[in-house]
């Protein structure tokens, strides 16, 4: 069974590693961006299915997975309003080379096209 440490040290990893992708979204690399949000969505069902069965709590807080109309949350975690304006073109970028909006294609859990440099590839 994993401990409340364990659970804890997994939400952090969690939490940095959402950071890390917004990081890359806040400076305008979306390369394939969307298939490492999708894995980071696994992580996040995971985290939240642990603390739905277990006695593990949220000591330590995961960060949403949506972050779509949330200036305050993103200025909170440092991001400055052109980063903001980038992480938002992300949206954007996601709605044009798959077809859907973010939150669908995190939902729906499909294959993607990893969109580089303006063209797309295969599935990834």
């Amino acid at each position: 069974m994993i401990t409340q440490e364990d659970f804890d040290k997994f939400v952090r990893s969690y939490n940095t590693d959402y950071l890390y992708l917004l990081t890359r979204a806040s400076s305008g690399s979306y390369d394939c961006l969307i298939t490492s949000f999708s894995v980071l969505k696994d992580l996040y069902d995971v985290i939240n299915k642990l603390h739905d069965t277990t006695h593990l709590e949220f000591r330590v807080v995961p960060h949403p997975l949506t972050f779509r109309g949330s200036d305050a949350f993103l200025n909170g975690l440092g991001f400055r309003e052109e980063q903001v304006r980038l992480i938002y073109g992300f949206l954007e970028h996601v709605k044009q080379t798959q077809g859907k909006e973010f939150e669908e294609c995190i939902e729906q859990g499909v294959p993607f096209k990893c969109a580089v440099a303006g063209y797309e590839h295969g599935s990834t």
